[in-house]
């Protein structure tokens, strides 16, 4: 217990050193900042080691050039970080969606009443969430959610078609809705309804091509998002979650649940692999699900399965209940919001590292802003990581939350916070939690899951790379990156497992020393790999490289003051897994003859499991959910090992 304190007395103490520098080096930039203010905090970040924050005697104030990205603040006259174009639409919209969120999920709750008492809530809720979506998509999109809707028309027709047709019928539900996704990405931009009316003029008349044209025109609605294209992507998991439910309902690979199945564990995942059975796949259930708002921009990801059966027959569970979802807004909600908006107000991380400051005013990173050696951008690219984990949680909690508040419970993303990760499968579990059941349950596991683990990480992470944007290269690489470190990761747990396989085993300090050192060496990947991805690129990933190489001293005291703090952080966290582990199975054992307490506990709940370097403490990690599918629902995107090998049933 003593040990454990030292770790975590050790580990706080370095990130807040680390957030501290930061936190200094952002007051260069910041000219809200007085001179006298700004030379103290050059001071005290010159006490925080290696490099310094400029000589106060220089002529020009620091941050004379001006830091693009930062706009005026509200916080102490502080500037605030807006550097990052999804936050900043994010939050300049945050009045206007949460006015929507209000108004719609009190309808939808109302709604939800009046079919609490029908024998199928569908025959109600189906309607009313068609013309829902519909309202919403024109309001986004204006006379251009006219496209969208003909391409996932034209999916639905084919998916009707083709679905439940032995190896053919998944070809040409992925096969229409990939290719619909390229083009988009590539040509929407240029598509015009008088183009549409030119192309189909043998079957029209002039007046009504003329018609069409208009929709051209300045003076048609054009909605408040007009740029429909670049939401499709999340369409395009939805399209293809339908096809393939559908194809597995028609195979006999999943069935729907039976009268005597409406057991306690009636949650988000079991309907997943066991929808209801008065799902229909019907076009008004799939119209209400790929135009449902608030899932339509940006998550998180719900099956189709899952969606449908909530129309039927909605979920009855704890996180539903006003008081949770007051608590969820609250604390999980506008807590995080508070923190995200502090953090950009006094760390400047975002905007340094996209303007690649270290390159600015004299070599090797040293010049009249300021030192940037191998720890101020090595400080940089971890707050950067920080950051970016702060933004998502707030936007996906929203949505959820919108979700929730109209009744719908949906899975969770950001399940760890993002200091606690140490692998890259752990990594993906916790971060976009909900994206990865879906690339398990739809890739991973239909091209063999753990049988060709190594090849199906390439197709998960290559997908995921290019479906983010049109091929961009910074993701593409992104994605060779973690699907590169994968292979090493997976062999290592392999011989943690071999050769460690007892509790006893387990618990001698060689096991946990070198489980704690490859925690802290993937750490160090999954911070690079994301600013490639996400912030800098192959390029500015170089050029760190070659500030590393021109201060090898510095690089190499940075490597180790970092290695000996995400190797302590590393340690802590397998630590906890392993107790949450052992608590889960006991609670398991508990549970085993009395059901489950509501869908809190399998939406919401961690998915710590399988996660761990060495291999042991992983039985979290193997559960599997009703239905033979479920397992997918827990690993990740190379994950479990038995994910794929209970897989489909009737094949």
């Amino acid at each position: 217990m003593r040990r454990r304190a030292y770790l975590w007395a050790f580990v706080i103490a370095a990130f807040t050193s680390w957030s501290l520098k930061c936190m200094a080096m952002s007051v260069r930039w910041d000219p809200g900042v007085s001179k006298p203010v700004r030379d103290a905090f050059a001071a005290a970040e010159r006490s925080l080691g290696f490099g310094g924050g400029g000589d106060a005697t220089m002529g020009q104030p620091y941050g004379y050039r001006g830091l693009p990205g930062l706009a005026k603040g509200w916080i102490a006259g502080r500037r605030n970080d807006l550097s990052d174009n999804q936050w900043r639409t994010f939050r300049d919209n945050l009045p206007l969606l949460a006015a929507a969120a209000v108004a719609t999920s009190a309808l939808s709750r109302a709604m939800r009443r009046a079919a609490r008492g029908a024998r199928d809530a569908g025959k109600i809720l189906i309607p009313f969430h068609v013309v829902y979506g519909a309202a919403f998509a024109f309001f986004l999109h204006g006379f251009g959610a006219l496209w969208p809707a003909c391409l996932c028309l034209a999916h639905y027709a084919l998916c009707r078609a083709a679905a439940g047709w032995p190896k053919i019928g998944p070809i040409l539900v992925w096969g229409f809705a990939v290719a619909a996704l390229a083009r988009v990405q590539f040509r929407a931009h240029e598509w015009t309804f008088a183009s549409l009316a030119e192309a189909a003029s043998p079957m029209l008349s002039r007046a009504a091509r003329q018609r069409i044209a208009a929709l051209d025109a300045p003076r048609a609605f054009r909605g408040f998002a007009p740029r429909w294209w670049i939401h499709y992507n999340l369409l395009t998991l939805r399209m293809i979650s339908f096809g393939m439910d559908l194809h597995w309902r028609r195979s006999g690979a999943e069935d729907a649940q039976k009268p005597g199945d409406d057991h306690p564990r009636d949650d988000h995942r079991t309907s997943t692999s066991r929808p209801r059975r008065e799902v229909r796949y019907s076009l008004g259930e799939y119209l209400a699900y790929v135009t449902y708002p608030p899932l339509y921009l940006a998550g998180p990801t719900c099956t189709f399965n899952a969606f449908a059966s909530q129309l039927r027959r909605p979920l009855m569970c704890a996180s539903l209940r006003p008081r949770s979802v007051a608590r969820y807004a609250g604390a999980k909600f506008a807590g995080v919001l508070l923190i995200l908006e502090v953090w950009t107000h006094t760390v400047y991380a975002n905007a340094m590292c996209k303007s690649r400051v270290w390159q600015w005013g004299g070599g090797g990173g040293r010049g009249e802003y300021g030192a940037y050696g191998p720890f101020e951008v090595g400080v940089l690219s971890l707050m950067v990581l920080n950051f970016m984990w702060l933004k998502f949680t707030v936007v996906w909690r929203f949505f959820r939350l919108w979700a929730l508040a109209s009744g719908v419970d949906v899975p969770e993303n950001m399940l760890r916070c993002i200091n606690n990760n140490a692998t890259i499968l752990g990594f993906w579990k916790g971060w976009h939690a909900s994206y990865n059941r879906w690339l398990v349950r739809y890739i991973y596991v239909p091209l063999g899951g753990a049988r060709y683990r190594l090849l199906n990480v390439w197709a998960v992470f290559g997908f995921v790379g290019a479906w983010h944007d049109k091929v961009a290269w910074r993701l593409i690489h992104w994605a060779w990156i973690f699907a590169l470190f994968l292979a090493p990761e997976m062999a290592v747990s392999a011989i943690g497992a071999k050769y460690y396989r007892t509790p006893e085993a387990r618990s001698k300090p060689t096991y946990k020393l070198a489980r704690a050192a490859c925690g802290g060496a993937m750490i160090h990947v999954l911070v690079a790999g994301n600013m490639v991805g996400y912030v800098v690129g192959l390029d500015g990933l170089s050029q760190l490289g070659r500030l590393y190489a021109d201060d090898v001293g510095s690089a190499l005291r940075f490597f180790a003051m970092t290695m000996a703090m995400m190797s302590a952080a590393a340690h802590l966290g397998f630590e906890q897994r392993a107790r949450e582990d052992a608590a889960r199975e006991d609670a398991t054992r508990e549970d085993a003859g009395g059901g489950a307490a509501g869908c809190d506990t399998a939406v919401s709940g961690d998915t710590a499991g399988g996660d761990t370097a060495g291999g042991g403490d992983t039985a979290g990690g193997r559960r599997r959910a009703a239905g033979g599918r479920g397992s997918a629902e827990d690993a990740a995107p190379a994950g479990d090992s038995n994910a794929g090998e209970g897989g489909r049933r009737g094949r």
